[in-house]
């Protein structure tokens, strides 16, 4: 007969690349799902005892530090380093002409997508990059000393600021080095997303109304300050990283110097203060590693690379640009097509269309949708929370202006144009029933829930209309569209039973990025194997040679939660297969099973014991099943006066589990899980400010398995897609090309008094992707909000500000006062 173990593996390869909902969820759940007091790094980072990449401090350590470019675009025709090296202090002066430093590399996070780069190059292509030189010393001020000190003769290139204008034939090439041809780069590569015919669309629509979106670069910097530790134990790296993919570096790693065996490299990856995509996907992320690990090996001291604050700004985000958009629609407010353009600002990867979610959300047939990935000379763009943003920019404009312009009420419009793929709700329910999914409209229950929380009939009113007491404006917005991440990625994952105690590690390398992920995968892992939670434990910080899905695109539950969930119920029918089967068998002979005259299925755990399900009164703590170590070895003790002493094999179970499809236009799952958003704002007319008074927020998470973490998806997503909204804007001086607000003083970001209550409702269709049938939050809500500010505006003004972020010189602009 086949063991259940086997059957579980069968399982696990069966959901590969699921598409429909989980065929084997659990019955009940005594930890999924639950608000639990425990927070795995909740005390090290409230008491102060956590330690991040920053923090790293290794004996013998130099401070590493680069110089960076004054200009835009300029070429190192002269370098003179010799005072820098005769300063006290200093160790090693690297540069951009060293004869071991290679022109290619692999150090982006995209490598293969753009190819690979110097990792110390000698032409900068925005001012701030890092460029020419190195510097290490005993500590940071000198290293900043020593840079001062290098002489430069620069070849100063023309360079572009403005996307729209880079793109045109006559303009002077922004990087020439890589796009010799022009600084639209994308022409005829996946440029463009069609779908139906847009001519006969718009043929049928009774309006067409037109419009222009602005998106002004803003950053994709975290807290804690870009840094990284190169170690080198003889010939083996040792290296701290501050990033979201661990098993990427080990890979690019192995390729350096030479190349380097993997089974040789040991990797860190310590609590980060903060990462929301930014750096991670930066395609020279590596360069400072690269160049600290080739000075340690030469200096054989470890080394720390740093990033200023200023430096830290050298990353934007991919939804900078200019968007031209036009909608057909009925006066019924059903949409009839979409004819959309990105310009878009260094684009990270020119697929991700104006008219994507239009497509993925909605019953609209034909549209003509464009990205024109340009380059110009300001700092690299990349998911600063998202690679969504530009479609969840333009998807929420399209709808809020339709509504606009036929005085509906935007709610009204939603339910109007919601499908999937062009197909109407009736196509959507047949494939939830087809892929096993209950049916439920999910995008309903979403609006219900927010409309009720938010006093939506009440609150809502025509453009202009209500004045408030203290003077201001009143206005809300709304908006929606899919709840993604469920189907993008791979993920490793084991976990060991441990001798003495019977406790259960989790060991698979991951990025802490504060959402407590540790927690919830032991949540999966207590309720599968039956264990109470204390008993379950997860380091992610170190590398066991598994690696979980990177954060990213929202589907680390999707992906991981799988893998976890597999491996748990493997590793249960172990333990029941090991204490219904004779033990310690060896040549010499065995021991009775733990459970005599008992069959695997007749016994199940809880709460850490195991027990026989006819007689729960036979049991035994899983803390007896493992023995103890000894002098004799791990896990058996030595002979005493002959006796022999039983033993139990290493109990240990890994799976994994692989999801693709999700940065695909015809992805082979129809997203069909919602998200709904309300805000509502004043306006000051005499001053233009902007004030956000009060947010709901409603996903469709499918399943909570840690509220908690959704919870906070949904808080600090607000205040983010706020302040991105409202607030940032990274400012170049047109003339010098340099950047003027690269400071935390001058570059403004939302605080918790930048905006009013916050209320996070959560909604649970249980049509995910994922196991137990949950979807992603992580980006959502961060993601989706910028944009709904600018209808919330128009609702309290009568105009539309489309030019993000919305200040207060815009408004005063808008209102015809300035």
């Amino acid at each position: 007969m086949t063991k259940q173990s086997e059957i579980e593996k069968e399982r696990m390869q069966e959901m590969f690349d699921n598409l429909g909902a989980d065929k084997y969820p659990l019955k009940e759940y005594k930890n999924i799902g639950k608000k639990l007091p425990r927070k795995l790094d909740g005390p090290p980072k409230a008491s102060g005892e956590a330690v991040y990449t920053m923090d790293i401090q290794l004996p013998g350590m130099l401070y590493m530090r680069f110089l960076t470019s004054p200009h835009p675009h300029a070429k190192i025709l002269k370098m003179d380093t010799s005072k820098a090296e005769k300063l006290p202090g200093v160790r090693y002066v690297l540069r951009y002409d060293d004869p071991e430093m290679p022109e290619a590399a692999n150090i982006g996070q995209m490598a293969g997508f753009f190819g690979t780069d110097k990792p110390l190059p000698g032409v900068a292509h925005f001012e701030g990059e890092l460029v020419g030189a190195a510097v290490a010393a005993d500590t940071e001020a000198i290293a900043e000393e020593a840079l001062s000190l290098i002489e430069i003769d620069w070849e100063e290139r023309p360079f572009n600021l403005d996307v729209e204008k880079a793109a045109e034939p006559d303009a002077p090439l922004s990087f020439p080095e890589r796009y010799a041809d022009a600084n639209h780069w994308n022409k005829g590569v996946i440029d463009t997303l069609i779908k139906g015919d847009v001519k006969k669309g718009f043929a049928e629509a009774d309006k067409i109304v037109e419009f222009r979106i602005v998106r002004r670069l803003h950053t994709g910097m975290g807290p804690e300050r870009q840094c990284g530790v190169f170690k080198w134990n003889g010939d083996c790296p040792e290296v701290w990283l501050k990033q979201q993919r661990a098993h990427l570096p080990k890979y690019q790693i192995s390729g350096w110097y030479g190349g380097v065996p993997m089974d040789k490299i040991q990797l860190h990856m310590p609590y980060q203060g903060g990462s929301f995509g930014g750096w991670t996907c930066v395609e020279s992320l590596m360069g400072p590693h690269y160049c600290a690990g080739l000075v340690a090996k030469r200096t054989r001291r470890p080394v720390k690379y740093i990033l200023t604050r200023r430096e830290d700004f050298n990353v934007g985000s991919m939804d900078a640009g200019t968007y031209l958009i036009k909608v057909g629609f009925k006066n019924d407010g059903t949409i009839t097509a979409v004819d959309g353009v990105l310009y878009n600002l260094n684009a990270y990867m020119p697929i991700f269309f104006p008219a994507l979610h239009i497509h993925e959300n909605t019953r609209v047939l034909n549209m003509n949708s464009q990205v024109k990935a340009v380059w110009i000379n300001k700092c690299e763009t990349v998911p600063t929370r998202c690679e969504l943003l530009p479609p969840c920019l333009s998807f929420t404009m399209i709808m809020d202006r339709v509504a606009a312009e036929l005085g509906m009420d935007p709610i009204e419009v939603a339910l109007k144009n919601d499908g999937c793929e062009g197909h109407d709700m009736d196509w959507v329910n047949e494939e939830k029933k087809r892929r096993g999914f209950e049916v439920r409209d999910s995008l309903k229950e979403c609006i219900d829930k927010g409309k009720a929380e938010f006093k939506w009939d009440e609150s809502w009113h025509k453009p202009g209309a209500r004045k408030l007491p203290n003077g201001r404006m009143h206005g809300v917005g709304f908006t929606w569209t899919q709840e993604w991440g469920d189907s993008l990625g791979s993920g490793e994952v084991a976990i060991r039973i441990e001798r003495k105690d019977g406790t259960a590690t989790i060991l698979s390398m991951g990025c802490d990025q504060g959402v407590n992920a540790e927690e919830t995968y032991c949540q999966i892992v207590a309720d599968e194997l039956g264990f109470r939670l204390e008993d379950v434990h997860y380091n992610q910080q170190v590398d066991p040679g598994f690696y979980r899905m990177t954060p990213g695109s929202s589907t680390n539950m999707s992906i991981n939660g799988w893998a976890v969930r597999h491996a748990a119920r493997i590793l249960k029918q172990r333990i029941l297969e090991t204490v219904t089967s004779p033990t310690s068998v060896t040549q010499r002979g065995s021991f009775q099973p733990m459970f005599p005259d008992t069959r695997p299925e007749d016994l199940d755990i809880q709460n850490s014991l195991i027990f026989n399900k006819a007689d729960p009164s036979i049991q035994m703590p899983v803390s007896d099943v493992p023995k103890r170590g000894s002098l004799a070895g791990s896990f058996s003790e030595a002979e005493a006066f002959g006796v022999r002493n039983s033993w139990v094999k290493p109990l240990f179970a890994d799976a994994y589990h692989v999801q693709h499809g999700g940065v695909n236009p015809n992805s082979p799952r129809p997203r069909i899980c919602r998200q709904a958003h309300f805000m509502e704002v004043e306006v000051d007319t005499e001053t233009g400010e902007v004030f956000v008074t009060r947010v709901v927020n409603v996903n469709d998470v499918g399943k909570a398995i840690n509220p908690m973490s959704c919870w906070g998806q949904q808080y600090g997503g607000s205040i983010m897609g706020v302040s991105r909204g409202k607030l940032e804007e990274m400012i170049h001086d047109p003339v010098t090309g340099v950047m003027l607000n690269g400071n935390l003083l001058d570059y403004k970001i939302a605080t918790i008094k930048d905006i009013g209550p916050i209320s996070t409702i959560l909604v649970e269709t249980g049509m995910g992707y994922g196991p137990y049938g949950l979807v992603g939050i992580g980006e959502d809500i961060a993601t989706v909000l910028p944009g709904l500010l600018a209808p919330a505006v128009y609702n309290a003004t009568g105009v539309w500000i489309e030019d993000f972020p919305i200040t207060p010189d815009k408004v005063l602009k808008a209102l015809g006062k300035i």
